[in-house]
């Protein structure tokens, strides 16, 4: 099979699934999985598809919704880059308002010597800090998510809106140059409100997040201050940043 007769193949497959590990690609073309590595290389530079780790998905569909057992398990050395890189925006004596994400749950393992001021909407967060002896967090009230674990609702936002933190820590469900998306309105909300009530809002975003689309706009490039990454994102993409001065932080391998 030629090059271009194989990569036409990658694409259709992953047209049809949205999304295909390397593993699958590697048996349904028989060759190499290093020949599909170069092959997602290729694809991606010309913006037909988005390397994620194990795979590829499209560039331009829609961000992946995972509920909360699947997002705890998924792309964990990644937070843990990610997480280790906010952790050094974190002063001793900061509030910091955690939202439900995963990624930024991985942060507070690594606050457990710094005297700080947790306040979160998730019940799993909360659980996690209250096995730290020096934490008094404080968990917002609120409608329970069944499936994602964290609290929503008008009570939410109005406890939240009762505060002021040094730092919102905000995971992301999908960014672009046109702003940070989410995929329901009742998570969007609160994520508006927690990016309003920090001083400084810090954005961990893996690379599979980049240039994907959500149904609810939280909030413009503007109104974040630092963007931390685990991939250089495109050329397109670190402009809309500087143009908003947004801090880019590519977080780096220990």
């Amino acid at each position: 099979m030629l090059i271009e007769e194989r990569l036409a193949k990658i694409t259709q497959i992953i047209e049809t699934k949205n999304q295909a590990t390397i593993d699958y690609l590697a048996q349904e073309l028989k060759v190499s999985k290093d020949t599909i590595r170069r092959d997602l290389i290729k694809l991606e530079n010309k913006e037909i598809i988005k390397r994620i780790h194990g795979g590829a998905m499209l560039a331009t569909r829609e961000a992946l919704i995972f509920d909360y057992s699947h997002r705890s398990t998924s792309l964990q050395e990644v937070k843990e880059k990610l997480a280790r890189a906010a952790e050094t925006l974190i002063e001793n004596d900061a509030t910091v308002i955690f939202d439900s994400s995963t990624t930024v749950e991985a942060i507070i393992p690594l606050v457990k010597a710094k005297n700080i001021q947790p306040i979160t909407n998730s019940l799993t967060h909360a659980l996690l800090f209250s096995q730290q002896q020096n934490k008094r967090v404080k968990v917002v009230g609120g409608h329970l998510h069944d499936e994602q674990l964290f609290l929503y609702g008008s009570e939410t936002i109005e406890k939240l809106s009762q505060y002021r933190a040094d730092i919102t820590l905000l995971g992301i469900f999908a960014i672009s140059a046109k702003g940070v998306f989410i995929h329901t309105e009742e998570e969007g909300f609160v994520k508006r409100t927690m990016v309003k009530q920090g001083r400084k809002v810090v954005a961990l975003a893996d690379h599979t997040k980049m240039d994907t689309k959500g149904f609810f706009k939280i909030c413009g490039l503007e109104e974040i201050d630092v963007l931390i990454t685990d991939r250089q994102p495109d050329s397109h993409f670190c402009k809309a940043l500087a143009n908003n001065n947004v801090d880019l932080i590519i977080s780096e391998e220990r």
